[in-house]
């Protein structure tokens, strides 16, 4: 039950990791270097050994462990928009699930675009672009999108919008893996403070101590 409960918040982690650069980027113009790039190796992860092993070990996923604690603590209340974009991402994963035609375009997609990260680099703009183009030719054809506030000078750069949209990607992966580990949104309505402690021991594990 413990090693589900891990998956289940290490999951939640990726996804809050996420949205924590979506709100960075659009915000402020800039992001963690490294987490972003977790972020990317994740979408490319479709064999993992375990669920940490999605992000590259629990190290790189240190910002969105530190997310989990502050997003579930009683006394700290949540963003509105890290919320939603949260809500969004599990909903948006709940549609691509129930749409195989697309899920099959965005799997042949990824498998091309990995050959591009072989040659370039996970960060490269030519991956990222090519994960914007995925992102808006198979989830952005929902009725349902997610909307994107922030600097109107920010995000008319293309640049930027080409991250946010493979972050959301990102989130969408890790969403499918907080589904696939038994993760449901009434554990966000009733769990939180177990959610919030497992997400205290996997920071204090020895993953973080150099």
């Amino acid at each position: 039950m413990q090693d589900k409960i891990e998956n289940i918040v290490i999951s939640l982690a990726g996804m809050l990791q996420a949205t924590t650069l979506i709100l960075e980027l659009s915000q402020k113009g800039k992001i963690d270097d490294q987490a972003f790039e977790t972020c990317i190796y994740s979408i490319f992860q479709t064999d993992p050994t375990d669920v940490a092993s999605v992000y590259g070990g629990l190290d790189h996923i240190k910002l969105g462990l530190e997310k989990v604690i502050t997003t579930f603590d009683p006394l700290f209340k949540a963003g509105r928009l890290q919320n939603r974009y949260l809500l969004s991402l599990i909903h948006l994963q709940k549609k691509l699930a129930r749409s195989p035609h697309l899920l099959q375009i965005l799997k042949q997609r990824l498998k091309q675009t990995q050959k591009q990260v072989d040659y370039f680099s996970l960060t490269h703009p030519t991956v990222i672009s090519n994960l914007a183009d995925i992102y808006s030719s198979t989830i952005n054809t929902f009725r349902f999108r997610v909307v994107i506030l922030g600097s109107s000078r920010i995000l008319h750069a293309k640049e930027n919008t080409e991250k946010i949209r493979a972050l959301l990607l990102a989130g969408i992966r890790s969403a499918t893996l907080w589904r696939q580990s038994g993760g449901s949104r009434l554990q966000m309505l009733f769990m939180r403070t177990n959610i919030k402690n497992t997400a205290e021991t996997l920071l204090a594990k020895k993953d973080f101590c150099t």
